[in-house]
């Protein structure tokens, strides 16, 4: 029996990985207000990156985002279970999105026993996307599926994620982190980094200048030991990410370093000018 892999749009991923892996991808949705009303936007399909960060910094209402619906997923899954596939399922942690739980009832009204396992990531964008990857590619290794999610559990505690962002002003709106570390954030004036843990963003330093930002991010990748795989990631500024990955490229012995685009559903809570890192150790 083949096996499919499904993940959704806060994985970042390249459209030419997610081609040449076959994985489908179910988008989040951007709830963008209108004259209109409401408008609910597929994320990396009804709305591009330059449309959307444009919205974002000038509009003074700030964009919601909302998990696939359980429809979007069965309709997703069902035609790969009736195809004979098993699917196994990546999605975004389950502390900082429904989507998971999205999931699984799709998985219930498909069936009991329909072919499909329901992974936590307990990670987002480039955290989600090299799992995603990893998975795939042991698909393509003919690996059992077994074998692929002890894969799957193996990565998740291997794999580090460290992102500067702009300000905590987006994070704190949107409800991933502290009030007290945005009012913190915004006081000092500085460039929060952040990491995840336990899949919850947490801050990790506070640093003066957005350039000495950029510097500690290759130090975190540097001190990171042996790695195996590295994707960069940005939204608004792809000046820095090519600074940083020619940077990483010559301290790191890494054949290929992957540069992705934050997405507008992960770049809703980021905000613009997010630029970070993820990268799975050996």
């Amino acid at each position: 029996m083949t096996i499919q892999i499904v993940t959704d749009s806060t994985a970042d991923l390249p459209d030419t990985l997610t081609k040449e892996y076959q994985i489908s991808v179910v988008p989040l949705y951007v709830n963008i207000k209108t004259t209109d009303g409401l408008e609910s936007l597929r994320d990396g399909i009804d709305i591009d990156h330059t449309t959307f960060y444009k919205t974002l910094a000038n509009d003074d209402n700030l964009p919601t985002t909302s998990q696939p619906s359980v429809q979007d997923f069965y309709e997703v899954y069902k035609p790969i279970v009736d195809a004979g596939s098993q699917i196994i399922s990546i999605h975004v942690s389950s502390k900082l999105s429904a989507t998971y739980n999205a999931a699984l009832q799709a998985k219930a009204a498909i069936g009991p026993n329909a072919p499909i396992e329901i992974v936590d990531s307990q990670q987002v964008s480039v955290g989600l996307g090299l799992t995603v990857l990893k998975a795939a590619q042991a698909i393509k290794e003919t690996r059992e599926l077994n074998d692929i999610l002890s894969l799957i559990q193996n990565i998740r505690s291997r794999i580090e994620l460290y992102v500067v962002v702009d300000t905590l002003e987006f994070l704190e709106k949107g409800g991933r982190i502290g009030k007290a570390a945005a009012f913190l954030g915004s006081m000092l004036k500085v460039k929060p980094i952040l990491t995840l843990e336990e899949g919850e963003v947490r801050p990790l330093e506070r640093v003066r200048t957005r350039i000495k930002a950029i510097n500690r991010l290759a130090e975190l990748a540097s001190a990171g030991g042996h790695i195996e795989d590295m994707f960069i990631f940005h939204n608004t500024t792809p000046e820095d990410c090519q600074s940083l990955q020619d940077t990483l490229t010559k301290q790191l012995n890494l054949k290929t370093i992957t540069i992705c685009k934050l997405g507008p559903v992960v770049g809703t809570h980021a905000g613009p000018g997010a630029l970070g890192l993820g990268f799975l150790k050996s």
